[in-house]
């Protein structure tokens, strides 16, 4: 079985179980393991049972909701499958409808992922996923689209999408790449952030904050030593004092390091005076 949902309902009523097939093609075989799917889960649960047979393309979709009856003469067991496939489910060509519901314009296109037009329902996709304010959100729902998206052509569509009109979720090619190049920036402020930390603390402190001091604190990348120099800072009473070359007790904090990511290499500071770290 595809997948298995036991649904509550809004209603009060008894919850029931929801069986989702998804059908890229005809399968032969389904037309007896259907009947035994709904049985079981019946006689499991003891609870009604809805089949819910989803398509992408007509074909599929017309041999998937034939009643499928088993017995001699009289019925006596018969299986009729739901079905939603491109003949009964929206075509979402417009982007304040997608905008609306993204979940079920996603829904959508997932069925229609075989359309000619794949390329003109991915972009209204993505322009309106591109307006949700709700970053993470819209990431992940960007990533779940590319899961569901059959056709290589089909995700080589929506890549070129993600990529200029916004950035997916990391697991996808394009995704990978620009939130690793995100991840750098990111680096890149912090150090930034910390380095006018330490700067406006040896302003408090009355250090005499030279424009060659600006430059080297502003210059260096090096996210342990930023913070060595500002832990100094607290107590120094000479910039000596702070920008001294780490001794063996000096506890200088260990770079972050991700597997997809080296620590920048550590740097050594010179006896104040003008330097590039």
């Amino acid at each position: 079985m595809d997948s298995v949902l036991r649904v509550v309902r809004p209603d009060g009523l008894d919850p029931f179980i929801l069986l989702v097939e998804a059908q890229s093609g005809i399968e032969a075989k389904k037309e007896t393991s259907w009947p035994y799917y709904v049985a079981y889960l019946r006689d499991r649960y003891k609870l009604e049972v809805v089949l819910l047979v989803l398509c992408v393309d007509t074909a599929t979709a017309a041999w998937a909701a034939r009643p499928l009856r088993t017995g001699l003469g009289r019925a006596t067991q018969v299986t009729v499958p739901h079905v939603l496939g491109p003949a009964n489910v929206p075509r979402v060509s417009r982007i304040q409808d997608a905008s609306t519901d993204l979940d079920f314009a996603a829904f959508c296109l997932w069925i229609h992922t075989n359309d000619p037009d794949i390329g003109g329902i991915l972009t209204v996709m993505g322009e309106a996923l591109a307006q949700n304010s709700d970053r993470e959100a819209r990431d992940d729902l960007a990533g779940l689209i590319e899961d569901g998206l059959g056709s290589e052509h089909a995700r080589k569509i929506w890549r070129n999408l993600m990529e200029t009109l916004f950035t997916p979720r990391r697991g996808t090619i394009v995704g990978d790449a620009r939130l690793a190049g995100q991840e750098e920036g990111r680096e890149e402020g912090r150090a930034a952030g910390k380095a006018e930390q330490l700067l406006r603390l040896m302003e408090r402190r009355g250090f005499p904050v030279t424009e060659e001091i600006r430059q080297r604190v502003i210059t260096c990348t090096d996210m342990p030593l930023l913070d060595l120099w500002f832990d100094r800072a607290i107590d120094a009473t000479t910039l000596d004092e702070i920008f001294t070359r780490p001794s063996a007790t000096d506890r200088v904090p260990a770079p972050v390091q991700s597997p997809d990511h080296t620590a920048v290499p550590s740097q050594e500071p010179r006896n104040p005076g003008p330097s590039a770290t």
